[in-house]
């Protein structure tokens, strides 16, 4: 689960320490506490924490490995090849020849394909650890080449493997870990609660398995283990962090403390016991996976155009724990309205608005929590009319109505990249036919009419340019444009763009040339104001299909 700062971070602390550990007497790196549990009839030591040290030190190893045989082919050094040989089979492989480190099940496969083995095979990654493990190499496989420079047959071989052999003797001699060996999982499991407790923090998921664990019954453990190996896989490369939360808010309304503390409160308090409460969590999650995935398969069809748009395009995590609930217990239209909903509120309050998005996520988390305790299961059909009536009820009391819309359109909206986008091209749509909404050609990029980058000398030169910049990313100052017209158009001066954009068949771009003669600050504003009409008609509680 290692990010890219961690794995960064990583290297650097090896990399310090290969060069302190050139003066002799010097200390050795501490690298933090590990907790083993041993089971010699299995002829195995089980690693309870440290799991995240151990397999970036084991791919910084095949790494090492890969870089010295790379030398040994393009310069003939048959000594690289030796040491990457030794190595693998020190290191990589233990004397009996199975692997020194083996991952748990969702990932033991990929690390295998892409790390232990000699050579490695490129192997898809279908899951968030595998990204994380493919990252991590890269970032350590880049730092490493900068230590060596660049392999080639000219390059000097011997200072290379040098090099290379320093790095490994630090990994194998220079970094500390402190071992804790336990004789029980339940004691583990304490352990690595306590150690989060003290400072080493961990993620929730982490905590909570480990609690779960601890907690389970003797014959539940492989049972909940496997339910929760089944969760992990359904997620992919989704982040279960992200799941959990998004569960808990919509049962429950917002989280105003930590997310395993809430957790670990509600199993006590209910007496849930820990295997119902993973499969729980298995269950739910495939609603989860549904929509952060836009699963057509699975979503009702004409939902899935605005749960997309969520998802996707906006990347909404606030609205995931009520479309969670919704789509959980809704009927199909209800679920659909309330994505169309959903949308016009963060629209107005959020992207043109410019609104405190805190208030945003009170407002939405609430509703989330409301639809579960107004609607009794997926069968109820008036609960679901009576849920999706007070949630497009609640988001229209609390939106800012046309006028404070249009208001902010011509003043305060300013986009960024994926809200701009998404903005411009369903008013695009709107502008070119209000019934088909269609844009011609699929031309759906963004194009800036005074540009990102204009020449010094261009726009009036250095003074006028000051005076556009702020109004690069305007709503007033954005259109669609095909991707060949846009690149062509690029940074040319108006003069120049609007005779591109009077044969554009994108409506929204020929207007332009068609309305306007210069672009300044009044122009730009004066075009706000236009589409400022278009935007309270485009996200309209009463008619949202065009959202």
């Amino acid at each position: 689960m290692w990010k890219k700062k961690h794995v960064e971070a990583f290297w650097q602390d090896v990399d310090k320490q290969r060069m302190r550990s050139r003066t002799k007497g010097v200390d050795p790196h501490f690298f933090g506490p590990i907790v083993t549990l041993s089971k010699p009839t299995e002829g195995v030591i089980w690693l309870l924490d440290g799991q995240q040290r151990l397999a970036t030190v084991t791919i910084l190893f095949s790494v090492i490995r890969d870089v010295a045989r790379e030398i040994g082919k393009e310069t003939g050094v048959q000594a690289a090849s030796d040491f990457a040989a030794n190595l693998q089979s020190q290191f990589i492989r233990s004397e009996d020849g199975e692997y020194s480190l083996e991952m748990g099940e969702t990932d033991v496969l990929y690390f295998r394909n892409t790390i232990q083995l000699d050579p490695p095979i490129d192997t898809r990654a279908k899951q968030l650890t595998h990204r994380n493990i493919k990252t991590a190499r890269t970032i350590l496989f880049d730092n490493l080449l900068s230590l060596v420079g660049v392999i080639s047959s000219q390059m000097d071989s011997l200072q290379a493997i040098a090099t290379l052999k320093e790095l490994k003797q630090t990994l194998v001699s220079d970094l500390i870990m402190a071992r804790i060996p336990v004789n029980s999982e339940e004691a583990a499991f304490k352990i690595f609660a306590t150690l989060n407790d003290r400072g080493l923090r961990l993620s929730p998921p982490d905590l909570l398995l480990s609690y779960l664990m601890e907690t389970a019954k003797d014959v539940d453990r492989k049972n909940l283990r496997s339910a929760w190996t089944q969760m992990v896989q359904k997620m992919g490369t989704h982040d279960i962090h992200d799941f959990l939360r998004a569960m808990w808010v919509s049962r429950y309304g917002d989280l105003k403390e930590d997310l395993f503390a809430a957790l670990k409160q509600y199993i006590e308090d209910h007496q849930v016991s820990s295997l119902d409460f993973a499969r729980q969590c298995g269950e739910e999650c495939d609603d989860y996976v549904e929509l952060v995935t836009v699963d057509e398969t699975q979503l009702p069809k004409d939902s899935v155009p605005f749960i997309r748009a969520l998802t996707r395009e906006l990347g909404v995590k606030p609205a995931l724990p009520l479309l969670l609930s919704s789509h959980l217990l809704l009927q199909p239209k209800d679920f659909e309205n309330v994505a169309k909903y959903v949308l016009v509120f963060i629209t107005r309050y959020s992207i043109i608005g410019d609104r405190n998005s805190a208030g945003m996520e009170d407002l939405l988390f609430r509703l989330a929590r409301e639809v579960r305790e107004m609607v009794k299961n997926s069968d109820d059909k008036l609960g679901s009319q009576q849920a999706v009536k007070h949630v497009k009820d609640l988001l229209t009391s609390n939106s800012p109505d046309d006028s404070a819309t249009k208001k902010a359109v011509v003043e305060t909206a300013i986009l960024d990249v994926a809200d701009a986008k998404y903005v411009m091209t369903r008013l695009a749509r709107y502008i070119q036919d209000p019934q088909k909404e269609i844009i011609p050609g699929g031309e759906t990029n963004l194009e800036h009419v005074y540009p990102q980058n204009p020449e010094p000398t261009a726009w009036g030169g250095i003074p006028n340019q000051e005076k556009l910049e702020p109004f690069t990313w305007h709503i007033g100052n954005l259109t669609i444009f095909g991707k060949k017209a846009n690149r062509k158009a690029a940074n040319d001066e108006f003069s120049e763009k609007i005779k591109r954009y009077a044969l554009s068949k994108v409506k929204m771009t020929s207007d332009i040339a068609q309305n306007y003669t210069q672009w300044d600050e009044s122009t730009i504003k004066n075009r706000a104001t236009h589409l400022a009409k278009l935007v309270v008609q485009v996200w309209d509680f009463n008619n949202p299909s065009r959202v």
